[in-house]
């Protein structure tokens, strides 16, 4: 081909994409970025935050097969500064992950297709991201033996408390209301870490998928962000719960409480008092379990949480972040 018109096979090769992405050379595809941590443990979420430099109504995160939505929000411009559209999510790594490299991507979100679904801009950005394994000690706990082998009259309780939980967790708000860090329940330090290998009576059971924090019986427990009470009530194994939506995907549970002291549906701000710790339920004392929910998996709050005044366990939050912490507001 002559050298004269590789130009012109270029120019007309870039219009053809283009028209390929439902638009024109004047409003290309935004030209976006994503930042993301480069390793992940096993059990933990992450901050992943997308940029573009052309207004988007949302992005779409592709993780481990699955797609969530973010909605995008204008960043902060200085004067003279270039304006930007933003999104963060937190995203899960389960503990039971197999995989140990996957890839993270991301993608605009444009406009509406058909009046539903929204209609994702071609570019895609991704990032691979690392998984690795954290120690997972294993920890035997003595406590009465009907929350190891439960009566059979109480096996339609137990299936009933599963089967609300589950639908509690399946309810998606795509407004982000929480920020980072969240709120320390209480000022207790850790008395059983995420992730642990539990052994009841001498039984083996399943792992720990919350975060126990010491406190006495009737410390106020405190909201670890904003958000809206999607269940109260008394569980077998949990005893007198709370759980809050956060929105995009994210709840937290606080369980074993002596008295919940709000109620379904209620609006609930950072730092307010949702109850108080007790000993209800599978409990070897008083002490307050916080589970985080991200995307209806269980991951380790502690990254997520100031460490306890005085304690020496900082949270290794800077492994789960962006190099670069984005701001959080709205």
């Amino acid at each position: 081909m002559p050298t004269l018109m590789m130009p012109l096979v270029l120019a007309c090769s870039s219009l053809l994409i283009v028209a390929a992405l439902g638009g024109n050379p004047a409003f290309a595809v935004p030209l976006i970025s994503l930042e993301a941590p480069a390793t992940v443990a096993r059990g933990d979420a992450f901050v992943a935050l997308a940029v573009s430099k052309e207004p988007v109504q949302s992005f779409s995160f592709k993780w481990m097969g699955k797609n969530y939505a973010a909605t995008a929000y204008a960043g902060e411009a200085s004067p003279g500064a270039e304006k930007k559209w933003q999104a963060v999510i937190l995203l899960p790594v389960p503990l039971d992950a197999k995989e140990n490299d996957l890839a993270l991507a991301v993608a605009p979100i444009t406009g509406q297709t058909g009046g539903k679904k929204p209609a994702a801009a071609g570019q895609i950005v991704t990032q691979s991201i690392r998984l690795y394994n954290k120690d997972r000690p294993v920890q035997q706990l003595t406590v009465d033996k009907k929350y190891v082998d439960p009566p059979a009259a109480q096996m339609a309780r137990i299936k009933a408390d599963r089967e609300l939980v589950s639908k509690t967790l399946a309810q998606y708000s795509p407004e982000r209301l929480w920020t980072l860090p969240f709120e320390r329940p209480v000022s207790g330090d850790v008395s059983s870490l995420f992730g642990l290998k539990r052994v009841f009576n001498g039984q083996p059971r399943g792992l720990h998928k919350g975060l126990d924090l010491r406190g006495a019986e009737g410390t106020p427990i405190l909201a670890c962000a904003d958000g809206k009470v999607a269940l109260t009530g008394d569980l077998y194994f949990s005893g007198n719960v709370v759980y809050i939506n956060h929105g995009e995907g994210v709840f937290t549970a606080y369980l074993h409480m002596s008295k919940v002291l709000v109620e379904k549906d209620q609006l609930v701000r950072k730092g307010d008092v949702i109850g108080l710790v007790g000993a209800t339920g599978r409990v070897t004392g008083p002490h307050l379990h916080l589970s985080l929910l991200v995307q209806g998996v269980s991951v380790d709050p502690q990254p997520f949480i100031p460490a306890a005044a005085g304690s020496e366990n900082k949270a290794p939050s800077s492994a789960n972040q962006p190099s670069q912490a984005p701001k959080m507001g709205k």
